[in-house]
């Protein structure tokens, strides 16, 4: 497809291929189609032309989508490539997990559905059977859900993650969270739901104290790495922060507006305005 990554095997870590499939041009592979219920992004649709997708049905995540990566490799690079690469620090994962995705796999004429957040059993592995490919991913459309998407970088873009989240909660009439699906990238071996922050959550009223006991899960759900982008103390404490930015987002009693939450906003308040 795009060769943002695999084409780095052949010139950096000079690997040699027998056969290279090239599958840019395959038609169905290159579709977004819409249903009743969910859109579906082949796996050879290009990033650029997934996220203007995605961000059709849920414009909150316009600035993330401007982030991810740079201008080239969102034109060469696919969705279906990034997720199948599986990368623990991989930003599309996050998102279409909170998303609630799932993914169509295919081999000959039989095909099997299976949600994202299933797919990945260990660094860079999966569970794509011997002669399967990824044929598409599918997205519910926008639900009643709050959704915020946060990219951690030294740099605004063309920059990997140091930490992605994608924090999604739907609140039911009296103000308790009803369902919350939060997944991080840079955290684990694999982007991973945080299960535990998630279950602190259901079920409560969406507070400042709630927020608190999430962000104390979410030291049980994760053990990050030092590397060369951060450390395991600062991952896990930017994640808790994140979570309580988010918060402070969509709380019921006056939620920051982005230009409060904004350092470009803050430094340039005409391009805020």
């Amino acid at each position: 497809a795009g060769c943002t990554d695999v084409g780095l095997w052949v010139t950096k870590l000079h690997m040699q291929f027998e056969r290279v499939l090239d599958v840019s041009l395959v038609a169905e592979l290159r579709r977004v189609e819409r249903y009743a219920n969910h859109i579906a992004i082949g796996a050879a649709v290009t990033l650029t032309d997934a996220f203007d997708a995605l961000v059709q049905e849920r414009p909150q995540l316009e600035t993330f989508a401007q982030r991810f990566a740079g201008l080239p490799v969102r034109n060469a690079g696919t969705l279906g490539g990034n997720v199948a690469n599986g990368s623990p620090i991989g930003d599309s994962a996050p998102v279409l997990m909170a998303l609630d995705a799932r993914l169509v796999l295919r081999r000959g004429d039989h095909t099997r559905r299976m949600p994202l957040e299933e797919f990945y059993t260990g660094y860079m592995t999966n569970h794509l059977a011997p002669g399967e490919f990824l044929e598409a991913v599918e997205v519910p459309l926008e639900n009643e859900a709050q959704l915020r998407v946060y990219k951690i970088s030294k740099r605004f873009d063309c920059d990997i993650s140091a930490v992605c989240a994608a924090l999604a909660i739907e609140l039911d009439e009296s103000g308790a969270v009803r369902t919350a699906r939060f997944a991080f990238g840079g955290m684990a071996a694999t982007v991973k739901r945080a299960a535990g922050a998630e279950a602190a959550l259901v079920g409560r009223e969406w507070s400042e104290a709630a927020v608190a006991s999430a962000q104390a899960a979410l030291a049980l759900d994760y053990t990050p790495l030092t590397d060369m982008r951060a450390s395991a103390a600062y991952r896990l404490q930017v994640a808790q922060n994140l979570l309580r930015r988010f918060w402070l987002e969509t709380r019921l009693a006056r939620p920051l507006a982005a230009t409060e939450v904004s350092v470009f906003a803050t430094m340039h308040p005409e391009a805020a305005s």
